[in-house]
């Protein structure tokens, strides 16, 4: 028997056959004494789930019986989580390869003498062990992302806040989180619809609505072998981070500043647009911008936004 509060350790899995195996192997040298493994799987359709099945059979594996992305496939595991008893809940990507095996050990001690933090996240290195991935994030709004535009070309450091003390932030990267249960439960999970993309914002916001703390601690985790390369500006993940921002300050209430940050980015995409006229991606261009459109569009009138790139 331990003392140590349980925590449910959920890592979500979309065609990850080529990564799971090695974090859940890095995972195996944890030593907090009381945690449980929650694999949701979002329809992988490869070999994902046999090799969890087969190589880790004492961990929990879950189908999700389709791709609900980000928000609904955390979802499944944090319900089972709160299922078990746990008492906080960590999110981390499949991405991921432990570096810390005392982090959870760490965390978990500083939340017990916190009783109203609600979201903590540590620090996590960027592909090696000498580069910070940023922990504390700012959510999307029209004014800040311009100045920030204008600062980060002046100095790409200007946002790196996760440095050596502990830290009150808006909202986390959601690579590594931990989260105590009952804020969850007051606050409510993910927001489904969202799918991927500034569900982070969204549920930070709620959070801080109902008086619970998010800090940053500087305890070092996981090692994110985020890939290499970058998310094109007419793709899927491009498309969700605007959508998903209007959503955000819409939802939020802020409406004028929607239309705004909307106006803003049709008018740049236009321009981006015309640029491209002479060149092999001007029909990329004006698909996107019309899914934009119709995007926002469906916003502003209210509708219920869809989860897939084809429904909009």
């Amino acid at each position: 028997m331990t003392n140590d509060p349980l925590i449910a350790i959920v890592i979500l899995t979309y065609r990850s056959e080529a990564i799971i195996e090695r974090c859940l192997e890095s995972f195996a040298q944890l030593r907090y004494p009381n945690a449980s493994f929650l694999i949701v799987d979002n329809d992988s359709r490869d070999a994902t789930a046999d090799i969890v099945l087969t190589r880790f059979p004492q961990i929990s594996f879950i189908p999700a019986g389709g791709n609900g992305g980000y928000t609904g496939g955390n979802n499944l595991g944090i319900e089972q989580a709160i299922k078990q008893g746990a008492k906080y809940v960590l999110i981390v990507n499949p991405d991921t390869v432990l570096q810390n095996p005392d982090f959870l050990t760490e965390m978990v001690g500083y939340c017990e003498t916190q009783p109203r933090l609600g979201i903590a996240g540590p620090r996590v290195f960027l592909r090696a062990i000498d580069t910070i991935q940023n922990t504390i994030l700012f959510p999307p709004g029209l004014g800040r992302n311009v100045v920030h535009w204008f600062r980060y070309r002046w100095n790409s450091q200007f946002a790196q806040l996760s440095g050596a003390a502990v830290a009150s932030a808006e909202m986390l990267n959601g690579v590594c989180v931990l989260f105590r249960t009952e804020c969850l439960q007051q606050i409510g999970l993910f927001d489904e619809p969202i799918f991927m993309y500034i569900e982070d914002a969204d549920l930070a916001y709620r959070a801080r609505l109902a008086h619970w703390e998010i800090r940053y601690l500087p305890i070092d985790s996981v090692i994110h072998e985020q890939k290499e390369e970058g998310y094109h500006e007419t793709g899927f993940a491009a498309w969700l981070l605007k959508r998903n921002s209007v959503y955000y300050l819409l939802k939020i209430g802020r409406r004028a500043e929607a239309w705004g940050y909307a106006s803003c980015s049709l008018a740049l995409f236009f321009v981006k647009l015309c640029l491209s006229a002479r060149r092999r991606g001007f029909q990329a261009y004006g698909v996107f911008l019309l899914k934009m459109i119709k995007s926002y569009t469906a916003l502003f009138c209210g509708q219920t936004i869809g989860q897939r790139w084809s429904e909009r």
